[in-house]
């Protein structure tokens, strides 16, 4: 496997984890809320890192859409 796929993967990995995460502690949040008298920082911090991962994977797609429009043009070394 490549490093990028492989770090896309476990991007993708770490960001449903942390999704899991985020409902622990919060009431009210559907099928999310199953942990109600957890703490809820942890709720809070499994939340943002879900954020930073989507914001990180977002940022891989652009960079992997932009690397394949500049070499589209050049022979392949494969």
């Amino acid at each position: 496997m490549r490093p990028t796929r492989t770090s896309t993967l476990a991007l993708f990995v770490a960001g449903v984890v942390l999704l899991v995460i985020s409902g622990i502690g919060q009431s009210g949040a559907g099928h999310f809320g199953y942990w109600k008298s957890g703490p809820s920082w942890l709720g809070a911090i499994g939340w943002f890192g879900f954020l930073i991962c989507l914001l990180l994977l977002v940022v891989s797609g652009l960079y992997w859409v932009v690397s394949r429009i500049r070499h589209r043009d050049r022979p392949s070394l494969h």
